[in-house]
């Protein structure tokens, strides 16, 4: 397949890797009144400047990534992860889940198909610091405009508190910002606050707290992924982008993929992370494990228990013979 700006407009807004203005052309697009648009705006900060790690997710794997039950036991692996901003192309769109949303916001789901996520997965601490340093510059702005603080505001000390330059409180739980894209344009229902959530709720129910009444369902299949790619022994195979003068074609499980773009694109080999353990006589339905290895069991990676219903063997995935 070919994996190009005409299937997902968003690689033409990336170059290299870096997301570029290009972006703000697809929240032009998206039908926001200027309210709309000024409140979206900020989520790009998140982004600015960042290398981008482009996924394709193959239907396999988001088939897996989907059920939130496949990884939520693994959960604490979430604590203190690589940091990441990246961007996950998906292989159909996929909607929100506004069920919980209160049922005075006239809202619905179908206005908001997904079809690509750029995430941001960073400590709470780095957050915060791009988010008070965009806060203060916003404001350092209006100022200088000759704007005037409404009555009661006082900016001095709003000032002061986004500069306060403390010592990082928190560095090793994980904050996601996601930002829902869809074809040619942001497909964001609300302000930032319902695009953020953390390690510590991945998998509770969707609720008000911290967006997951309209994003629980897209932070939790974001969360999944990040516990897929850093914690099974998957392998990435990457398609080059046009001007590196690097391979931009792959064969990879009898599918073909060729990258039209100037980006260079991860696509992960399903078949490594595979490892087939197979221990009873009874039906067993197939699932991943956390299992703990290394000295004192302190590190762990998650493998794939096949469905089995024979005597017992094991299979290593194709990596554990490399």
């Amino acid at each position: 397949m070919k994996i190009d700006e005409n299937k997902f407009p968003i690689l033409g807004c990336i170059k290299n890797n870096k997301l570029t203005d290009k972006v703000f052309d697809m929240l032009d697009n998206s039908g926001f009144d200027d309210k709309g648009i000024s409140d979206i705006k900020p989520s790009f900060d998140f982004f600015n400047g960042k290398q981008l790690q482009i996924n394709y997710i193959s239907a396999t794997i988001h088939e897996k990534l989907s059920d939130t039950n496949n990884f939520v036991k693994a959960k604490s692996l979430l604590v203190n992860s690589p940091e990441t901003t990246g961007l996950l192309l998906l292989p159909e769109t996929v909607l929100p889940d506004f069920t919980n949303v209160p049922e005075y916001v006239d809202v619905d789901p179908k206005d908001y198909p997904i079809n690509a996520i750029l995430y941001s997965w960073l400590s709470s601490n780095n957050h915060d610091k791009i988010s008070n340093k965009s806060k203060l510059e916003d404001l350092q702005r209006r100022i200088k405009a000759g704007e005037t603080p409404p009555p009661g505001a006082d900016w001095d000390s709003y000032m002061r508190d986004l500069q306060d330059d403390e010592d990082s409180w928190d560095e090793e739980s994980r904050t996601l910002i996601i930002i829902p894209i869809h074809s040619d344009r942001i497909t964001q229902a609300t302000n930032q606050y319902e695009l953020t959530s953390n390690d510590e709720i991945y998998g509770w129910e969707y609720s008000e707290r911290e967006g997951r009444a309209w994003y629980g369902k897209i932070h939790d299949y974001v969360m999944s992924f990040i516990l897929f790619y850093n914690f099974t022994e998957a392998e990435t195979h990457i398609v080059h982008g046009k001007e590196t003068g690097q391979p931009r074609r792959l064969k990879l499980n009898d599918e073909k993929f060729l990258n039209e773009t100037l980006n260079n694109i991860e696509i992960i080999d399903i078949t490594y992370f595979t490892k087939l353990i197979r221990t009873g006589e009874f039906g067993v339905t197939g699932h991943f494990r956390v299992q703990h290895f290394g000295v004192g069991n302190s590190e762990a990676k998650i493998v794939f228990i096949d469905s089995y219903k024979k005597s017992g063997y094991t299979r290593g995935a194709k990596i554990d013979n490399k």
